[in-house]
C-alpha cells in the first residue's frame, strides 16, 4: 500500500477523482432536490432520470468499442472535458437568464449522470493496463475511499449550499473541478499497450457486435457471469435509490435538505468504512465471500427504510447501505479486474452497464408511476425484493468466482 501511495501515476489519479467528484457529487445532490420541490416535481425527476438512463444504454456499446480501440487515457480526458463545458455552459445560460427553468434543472442532472457513468469504464481499463495485478485490493480499496470521501464532502457542501448560494455558483464549483480533474490526469505517463499496428488500421467495428463480443466471453462463463451481473444490483439499488432519497426525506420524512445532505455523509461514512475494511475481510474469506456478506448487509438498509420510515432509522439505514454497496463494489472490482482480460475490459464494462442501466430504467419508470400514490417505502420494498433475488443468485455462484479468480485472465 505505502508504494502504492509514493507512485506519483496513483497520486495524480486518486487526486484527480477526488477533486472531480467533489463537484460533481455536489451537482448530483442539488439538482434533484431542486427539481423535486417544483410542482410536479417528482414525476419530472422520473422521467428524467428514466430518459437519461434510455440514452446512456444506447450510447454504452459504442463507448465501449471505443475504450477498447482507442487510448484509455484519451477517454478519460474527454470525459473531464465534456463535464467542464457541459456544466460551464448551463451556469452560464442560468446565469444570464436570471434563473434555472426545468429543462436547465434537467439538463445538468442529465451531463452529471452521463459523466458519472461513462467514466467509469474508461478508468477501470486505464487503471488495468497502468498498474500491476499486485495493486489490484489496495487500488479499488483507496479509490473507493477517496471516492466516498469526495461524496461526504459533496454532502456536507450541498447541504450548506442549497440554502444560501446560488445554482449559478455551485455550477461553477462543479466545471472548475472537471478542469482540475483534466489537468492532473493529463500528466500521468500512459501507453496504449492495447493497440496494435492491426488493431488501429481494422475498420472500426459495429457497436453492439463488440459487447456480443463480450456476451461470448462471459457466456462461456455462465456462473462466473451470472455472479458479476448479481453483485451489479446493489450498486443499481443506490441509483434507484438516489431517485427516491430527496422524495423519501421531503415527503415521507418531511424534513429539510440538511437531513438529505447529512444522510449522503452518513452514506459516505459507511462507504469509506467498507473501502478500510474489505482487504482485511479478504484477506481472511476471500473476495467472493466478502462479496456476499457484504450484500446482505446492504439488504438491511433496504429494510430499514421501507419498514422504518423514521429520521434516525434513515440514517442507520444509509449507514448499512453505504457499507453494503461499497464493500461489494471494491470485493467485485478486484475479481473484474483479475479475471477479465484487458483487450476486452472496456465491452465486458459496458455490458454489465447496458445490463444495469435496462434494469434501472424499468424499475426508475415503476417507481414514477408509483411513489406519488403508494409512498417512497413501498418503492423501497420492491427493490428490496430485487436484491433479495440477486443475492440468492450470488449464493449459488460464489465458487465460480472463486475459481476465476484464481486463474489468470484470458
Amino acid at each position: 500500500m505505502n508504494a502504492l501511495l509514493r507512485d506519483p501515476r496513483a497520486q495524480r489519479l486518486i487526486a484527480a477523482n477526488l477533486t472531480s467528484s467533489i463537484g460533481s457529487g455536489v451537482t448530483i445532490i442539488a439538482v434533484p432536490w431542486l427539481l423535486v420541490n417544483r410542482p410536479g416535481g417528482s414525476q419530472i425527476y422520473g422521467w428524467a432520470t428514466a430518459l437519461t438512463t434510455l440514452a446512456i444504454f444506447l450510447f454504452a456499446p459504442y463507448y465501449g468499442a471505443w475504450v477498447d480501440r482507442h487510448s484509455r487515457k484519451t477517454m478519460l480526458l474527454l470525459g473531464e472535458l465534456f463535464g467542464a463545458t457541459a456544466t460551464l455552459a448551463m451556469a452560464l445560460t442560468g446565469f444570464f437568464r436570471g434563473e434555472y427553468a426545468t429543462w436547465q434543472l434537467v439538463t445538468v442532472y442529465f451531463c452529471g449522470m452521463f459523466y458519472y457513468t461513462l467514466h467509469f469504464p474508461a478508468k477501470f481499463a486505464f487503471i488495468q493496463q497502468i498498474f500491476g495485478r499486485a495493486h489490484y485490493q489496495s487500488l479499488t480499496s483507496v479509490m473507493e475511499i477517496q471516492g466516498q470521501t469526495a461524496s461526504m464532502l459533496a454532502g456536507g457542501l450541498a447541504s450548506l449550499l442549497l440554502d444560501h448560494v446560488s445554482l449559478t455558483a455551485i455550477l461553477l464549483l462543479d466545471a472548475s473541478t472537471y478542469a482540475v480533474s483534466f489537468v492532473l490526469q493529463s500528466t500521468i505517463p500512459y501507453a496504449a499497450t492495447h493497440q496494435t499496428a492491426e488493431s488501429r488500421n481494422a475498420p472500426a467495428p459495429n457497436a453492439w457486435r463488440a459487447v456480443g463480443e463480450a456476451w461470448t466471453w462471459l457466456r462461456a462463463r455462465p456462473a462466473l457471469s451470472t455472479f458479476l451481473l448479481c453483485s451489479f444490483v446493489p450498486f443499481l439499488g443506490i441509483m434507484v435509490a438516489n431517485y427516491l432519497f430527496p422524495i423519501y426525506v421531503a415527503a415521507t420524512l418531511h424534513e429539510t435538505p440538511g437531513v438529505y445532505g447529512r444522510g449522503e455523509m452518513i452514506f459516505a461514512l459507511g462507504a469509506i468504512g467498507a473501502g478500510v475494511c474489505v482487504p482485511f475481510l479478504t484477506a481472511r474469506f476471500n473476495h467472493a465471500r466478502t462479496t456476499v456478506a457484504l450484500a446482505g448487509v446492504f439488504l438491511v438498509g433496504l429494510v430499514l427504510l421501507a419498514v422504518w420510515p423514521r429520521t434516525l432509522p434513515f440514517y442507520a439505514a444509509m449507514v448499512f447501505l453505504g457499507l453494503g454497496n461499497a464493500g461489494v463494489r471494491v470485493a467485485r472490482n478486484v475479481i473484474v479486474l483479475e479475471a477479465v482480460p484487458n483487450a476486452l475490459m472496456g465491452r465486458v464494462h459496458v455490458f454489465f452497464l447496458v445490463f444495469e442501466r435496462s434494469l434501472r430504467t424499468l424499475l426508475i419508470l415503476l417507481m414514477t408511476a408509483l411513489v406519488d400514490t403508494r409512498g417512497a417505502p413501498l418503492c423501497f420494498a420492491l427493490l428490496l425484493l430485487v436484491n433479495l433475488a440477486a443475492f440468492a443468485g450470488l449464493l449459488r455462484s460464489r465458487a465460480a468466482a472463486e475459481a476465476a479468480q484464481a486463474a489468470p485472465a484470458h
